[in-house]
């Protein structure tokens, strides 16, 4: 053959677009062909080649202004009079499609649509409704798909999810190697991230240098970071929800990518053709070569590994059922030149089942298990050790959606799930004298009750208002201290203990909490939006390191650590111009937070059977300003991010040795006031294009000693107030060239990726260092993770 099938492919849509896009009507008829108002089209759109459903697709009908948005099932519903109309269909990275109608009864179509050709003169990169940030009620919600997040320069070969969300205002990262994101002055933990319905615990590898998700299965990622529809709950900053694609249905294919980093696979087909399909996909590194070549000593005698996995298996049994079974396993293992390995591994199942039992009503179901556990090995020969800590979360979610009208909805549903965590134990492996240790096992209970309710009122004001109701029990077996009043928590102020039996409940919290948005559209260009969210969250990171690192805890909330609770406002203006090719924005919020934990000085974190005794309560505050300016059309594409924010802490007790800074307002970790970010895409030629993202910040805090002592003969460091200092700004240009080759071999017709991450060298300081040299004062290092440039060269297939 000549061609690749890839080509085929899209000869073959293109001709099917065609052949769609031809001036013929076509005649909806249902049951009631004399009816002259009121006729019902409803109908699905999917991909041409794997069948799977658009979600988000829109649907206009240009002559009477209207303009719907496909639902989670593809599906769209249309309430027209008996006329002629155009329906024009648009899906972000898909070719438009225009389908001619003259509608006389109800009926059902299905619209099959193509990904673009890549020949034309213009890439349009906007999201799926190019007004959909003037018309909806959403306000910080952010759904990016795969073919946006390839537009952004590659790290280190491959599309990155968390690092191309944490490029949008209002998100970022504390470093180059930091796993998760800090949204609106939030922490990682403070976030749910959740991969096919399933929460994940840790979504990184090597310590948050590459993502721990294959972005060759994943449809699309939505961040919610101001007002979070009532379904979700259990944090209290933000909600990242990955959806993963479905196989196709009619034919067998995959994608290849290699790069000098990792390499990934994928592979799509039927199983039952036209019913069943399955998605797998595998991803391993070979990243040893890179750590041998940074400058730090430590990392350079050190040794890397990860692989993450998944498979999807969709049936789409009719128009109005269908069942996706997900599962994902990822694991990394890191051995420092110390002989000293850390491990981690996320494991997670989801089944659900989505059905449309009418026109109006509609359910979604879904039941998971995720696992998270990770360990520390010693094997230095002597006093060899393992430690290891597990948390197990298993629940599932039930919602059901009644539609008055397409501007009019309701969704009701319930939450359930258990978790239980291993915090620690320490298993010794040598003949040394190390005694075994195991934290006591924690167990815990939530459930939830929700509803929503959107409709507009006219072309001008849009509603969302809901409420969710969370219960948590916090259950035995477990020993409690009792502790003396009027004094710290302590081992030597804890009176007595309490035995708590096996299921039974230690203590319980409930809280109620609302969440409603308002849009007021000027013109169908211009919005104003305001909103408030009350979110709750029962699980917490303890932890003094600024990321998610193997050696954290987590903990649940019992009776000495109480939930943390949010309270989010938000006011923004939404302006687009010149037919939505530009898209601007301006967000302000304020959040306020209750009962966040901060650790006293000098607290030992690991293998603490009673860590009440190292943590106290604080409140915390954030606020800030977002400015978003983007650019969908044309040759140079790209958005501006800038947020200025703050992100504060305040702990006060009746104990004056307990209170941080004099219980005056301190930053937090991740407190950077400045965040710019500028990305471009220029398309040199219909095979060629440029990108190139520039990121400046400020600094992270830090804590630095302000003089040293001797003491019994050490010298010890003396640390007057917490995060009081800060690391130099940080700032980064990364470049990638993207370019196709018409080889005469299916191997050489892919896509080539060359890029450079920090093009000029920038030795952004991860951390800060003390060297104690005898007689002379400290002397401070910083450890910069990526301090030159640092090349990478990926190649992809279609096959």
């Amino acid at each position: 053959m000549k061609k690749t099938l890839l080509i085929l492919f899209v000869l073959l849509g293109q001709f099917a677009i065609a052949q769609t896009s031809a001036p013929v009507k076509r005649e909806v008829v249902g049951r009631d062909v004399g009816q002259l108002k009121g006729i019902r089209i409803s109908g699905r759109i999917i991909d041409t080649i794997t069948g799977e459903a658009l979600v988000g697709a829109t649907v206009t009908v240009p002559e009477i202004n209207v303009t719907r948005i496909t639902d989670t099932n593809g599906n769209f519903d249309l309430v027209l009079d008996r006329a002629e109309y155009n329906l024009v269909f648009r899906y972000v990275g898909y070719e438009m499609v225009d389908y001619p109608i003259t509608a006389v009864g109800d009926g059902r179509i299905t619209i099959r649509m193509i990904q673009e050709d890549f020949e034309l003169d213009d890439v349009v990169i906007y999201g799926r409704d190019p007004d959909k940030n003037i018309k909806s009620t959403d306000m910080g919600a952010v759904t990016l798909s795969m073919n946006t997040m390839r537009e952004l320069p590659p790290f280190l070969g491959e599309v990155d999810i968390v690092r191309s969300l944490a490029t949008l205002p209002g998100v970022s990262q504390v470093g180059e190697a930091s796993s998760g994101l800090n949204v609106r002055g939030g922490g990682v933990d403070q976030n749910l991230i959740q991969f096919g319905g399933a929460p994940i615990y840790n979504p990184s590898h090597m310590f948050g240098l590459f993502t721990a998700f294959n972005a060759d299965v994943v449809n699309d990622v939505t961040l919610y970071k101001a007002v979070v529809p009532s379904r979700f709950g259990g944090r209290s900053s933000a909600i990242l929800d990955i959806l993963p694609k479905a196989g196709s249905i009619d034919k067998w294919g995959g994608d290849l990518m290699l790069s000098n980093y990792s390499g990934k696979i994928s592979l799509n087909g039927p199983i039952v053709k036209d019913k069943v399909s399955v998605l797998g996909g595998f991803r391993i590194s070979y990243i040893n070569w890179f750590l041998q070549s940074m400058s730090n000593v430590t990392l350079r005698n050190s040794n890397a590994n990860f692989y993450d996995g998944n498979l999807i298996i969709s049936a789409p049994v009719s128009e109005k059922n269908e069942f996706t079974y997900s599962y994902y396993t990822s694991y990394d293992d890191f051995a420092f030149a110390s002989d000293t390995t850390i491990s981690w591994r996320n494991t997670a199942h989801s089944l659900q089942w989505k059905s449309q039992f009418s026109d109006k009503f509609s359910l979604e179901a879904l039941g998971y298990y995720s696992l998270y556990d990770y360990g520390i090995f010693n094997n230095s020969g002597i006093n060899d050790f393992t430690i290891n800590s597990d948390i197990k979360d298993i629940g599932g979610r039930l919602n059901l959606t009644y539609a008055f009208s397409p501007t009019n909805k309701v969704v009701v549903g319930g939450v359930y799930k258990q978790i239980e965590i291993q915090p620690g134990e320490l298993v010794p492996t040598g003949n040394e004298d190390i005694l075994p240790k195991k934290v006591q096992d924690e167990f815990g209970r939530e459930m939830a009750a929700h509803f929503q309710h959107e409709f507009e009122l006219g072309q001008k004001f849009g509603f969302s208002y809901g409420a969710r109701y969370d219960l948590y029990q916090y259950f035995g077996p477990r020993v409690v201290r009792t502790y003396a009043e009027n004094q710290p928590k302590s081992d030597g102020s804890a009176i007595a203990e309490t035995v708590y039996q096996d299921g039974e409940e230690i203590q319980s919290y409930d809280g109620f909490g609302p969440r409603a948005s308002i849009r007021y559209s000027f013109n169908k260009s211009t919005s104003i939006k305001a909103g408030y969210n009350k979110m709750y969250q029962f699980i917490h990171l303890i932890s003094n390191t600024a990321t998610i690192a193997p050696s954290d805890v987590w903990k649940l909330s019992d009776q000495f650590l109480k939930p943390q609770i949010a309270d989010q406002y938000s006011l923004g203006f939404y302006k687009n111009f010149k037919g939505n090719i530009f898209e601007t924005s301006i967000e302000v919020y304020y959040k306020d937070l209750q009962n966040v934990v901060e650790y006293k000085d000098g607290a030992n974190l690991i293998l603490q059977n009673h860590i009440e005794t190292e943590l106290i309560p604080a409140q915390g505050q954030s606020y800030g300003a977002e400015l978003y300016i983007k650019k969908n059309l044309g040759r140079l594409t790209g958005w501006i991010s800038y947020t200025y924010s703050r992100s504060l802490r305040r702990v006060i007790t009746p104990y004056e040795e307990e209170n941080i800074n004099n219980g005056e307002w301190y930053a937090s970790n991740f407190d950077k006031p400045n965040d710019l970010t500028l990305i471009g895409n220029y398309k040199v030629s219909t095979n060629t294009s440029i990108s190139a993202t520039f990121a400046y910040s400020t600094g992270r805090p830090i804590t630095l000693p302000q003089a040293k002592f001797d003491y019994s003969g050490n010298s010890l460091a003396y640390f007057d107030s917490r995060n009081q200092d800060r690391l130099p700004d940080f700032h980064r240009l990364d470049f990638a060239v993207n370019f196709k080759l018409k080889g005469s071999g299916k191997f050489f017709d892919g896509n080539w990726t060359f890029s450079i991450l920090n093009v000029y060298g920038r030795k952004n300081p991860f951390s800060v260092y003390f060297d104690d040299a005898e007689g002379a004062p400290p002397q401070s290092f910083r450890l910069a993770l990526l301090g030159v440039p640092l090349p990478s060269l990926s190649y992809a297939i279609k096959f």
